[in-house]
């Protein structure tokens, strides 16, 4: 049973939601040169911003996704929002009305197609309290997990103030998936060539793993577990570089943190390269016990492909497959 927990939904109870104006003008959905778009009134680093997202079938109708799941060899998804509808710069209290009613959304879907759909939580995490409130309500409804972003309206992820969350997510014993969005870079120099996706989106998640282990979160939280999106970013490939420079340099020991080379085997990291030796390389130096299967489906960016032909799948033993397409993430998501 192939699974892929990195994929996402705009869920049609949510865009009922949005539809009658539940959220009044801060999310609407507005139609322009015939089609629809997600339109989000947001404030990101003091600066007000209108965010327009496409809203096209693939991300909510559910029987085209069934379609697509079956080309593609997957017999389960764990879904999750549109990383764009995190709305972390939104006041808390609209962002927690937007979280719950993504989270119904999200887990009567799983409910109304319990063999092919699970799912995991968003939360409104600029205010940490209020999150891991609605954490532990998803969790209690049947989510597997939660996605949260690679930054919090632009600060970091070892931001003190959120170690009430890290606490109620390692209570609850669930896993933490990591997917940039609101990117460094994205309004300056990124701006161009979609550079705020090909490289702004593996950036962002390298800065949120390096502030896991450098920050001290990963010390103070033993037993978390996170799974990195589009395998880790930059990680795999400059990990050599932090080492060093945790020899060299005072900064990164300021919180007590150890060698960087002993938490990489506490993140896992998704399959999402595009290049065959990138992801060979990345097996053999992680471990094919750290990577698990995923697709970023329906973004343009995805494998679409069979899970079987992804770039570099082929070239591993069987017995590594199954743990990459099947077996890892069932213990990450505590999937039976």
């Amino acid at each position: 049973m192939v699974i892929d927990p990195h994929t996402h939904i705009v869920p049609s109870g949510f865009l009922e939601d949005v539809r009658n104006k539940a959220f009044g003008d801060t999310v609407t959905i507005q139609n322009a040169d015939g089609k629809e778009w997600i339109v989000t009134k947001s404030n990101v680093l003091g600066k007000s911003r209108e965010l327009r997202n496409i809203l096209t079938p693939m991300y909510y109708e559910v029987d085209l996704r069934l379609k697509d799941m079956e080309r593609m060899g997957v017999s389960r998804q764990i879904l999750s929002v549109s990383p764009s509808l995190t709305f972390y710069s939104l006041d808390k209290s609209i962002t927690n009305d937007l979280a719950q009613s993504m989270n119904d959304a999200l887990i009567e879907i799983s409910n109304n197609n319990s063999s092919d759909f699970s799912c995991m939580a968003t939360v409104p995490l600029q205010d940490p309290e209020l999150a891991a409130v609605e954490l532990e309500r998803a969790i209690k409804n049947g989510h597997l997990g939660v996605q949260i972003a690679s930054n919090v309206a632009g600060k970091n992820l070892d931001d003190p103030n959120l170690d009430v969350f890290w606490q109620k997510a390692q209570d609850l014993g669930i896993t933490i998936f990591i997917h940039p969005i609101d990117t460094m870079g994205a309004a300056d120099r990124l701006k161009d060539f979609y550079l705020r996706n090909f490289i702004g989106n593996p950036l962002d998640t390298t800065i949120a793993a390096a502030c896991l282990i450098f920050g001290g979160v990963l010390d103070r939280f033993p037993n978390l577990n996170f799974l990195l999106s589009h395998l880790g970013g930059f990680l795999p490939w400059i990990r050599g570089r932090w080492e060093h420079g945790y020899g060299e340099r005072r900064e990164p020991k300021v919180h007590g943190s150890k060698n960087p080379e002993e938490y990489i085997n506490r993140f896992f990291y998704d399959t999402i390269i595009h290049n065959s030796d990138s992801f060979e390389f990345a097996v053999k130096t992680l471990g094919s016990e750290r990577v698990v299967y995923g697709t970023d489906y329906p973004a343009d960016m995805a494998n679409h492909e069979n899970c079987r032909e992804i770039p570099g799948m082929s070239k591993l033993e069987e017995k590594q497959q199954n743990e990459i397409l099947v077996e890892n993430v069932r213990k990450l998501f505590q999937i039976t």
